[in-house]
């Protein structure tokens, strides 16, 4: 008799075992947002990158695309940092989404959400790249996304941290002379850069 009971008890919670696994598949297949949002409030921001990535891909929601980017250049997941951001930065709706992403206001400084991603997508590339030729492609990318009022917060600053953590002399000459070249405004920032590439040995 007793065997009988375990046994029906371990029956019973195979099946309510299984039960869970396919509600969490279909779940995951049809409702990608559901799951995106449930496992980042258990804490687990990979997972939920991947699910906002599925999501645009279901929904072609933007901000989801922008959001699974993000999160696989936080945590150093390149090769798909870098396929997701090059999606969002090929979108006809790009510029338009990043300007309604713009911050500003009473006390709080202007922030283009543009200059941001191109930033962490300059760290990701930069990551990503293996030779000259590559990490040349990185600093263009950097100077042509950053305005001539060099603004903070700019692709240009973001790289160039990237390079000066790296002890990078190479590429940090390579962004100097072509920042040096852009006609940039030469504001705090702008000196500031210049002095912490030119230290780069």
């Amino acid at each position: 008799m007793k065997k009988l009971i375990l046994k029906t008890i371990f029956i019973t919670c195979g099946i309510a075992l299984m039960l869970l696994f396919a509600v969490f598949g279909i779940v995951s297949l049809w409702a990608p947002s559901a799951m995106m949002n449930f496992t980042a409030s258990l804490g687990m921001e990979t997972v939920s990158g991947d699910y906002a990535f599925q999501e645009y891909e279901r929904s072609g929601n933007i901000s989801c695309l922008a959001r699974s980017f993000l999160i696989a250049s936080r945590h150093k997941d390149d090769r798909n940092a870098d396929q997701r951001f090059e999606i969002l930065f090929g979108l006809e709706g790009f510029g338009e989404f990043c300007e309604s992403q713009n911050t500003s206001g009473e006390g709080v400084p202007a922030v283009s959400y543009r200059s941001y991603l191109c930033g962490q997508a300059a760290e990701v590339k930069y990551r990503l790249a293996k030779t000259a030729e590559e990490k040349e492609a990185v600093c263009s990318f950097a100077v042509e996304e950053t305005t001539a009022d060099f603004p903070s917060g700019n692709p240009v600053i973001a790289l160039t941290l990237a390079l000066a953590e790296a002890k990078d002399a190479t590429a940090s000459d390579i962004l100097l002379t072509k920042i040096s070249g852009k006609g940039f405004e030469q504001n705090p920032d702008y000196r500031n850069i210049i002095n912490i590439l030119e230290a780069v040995e």
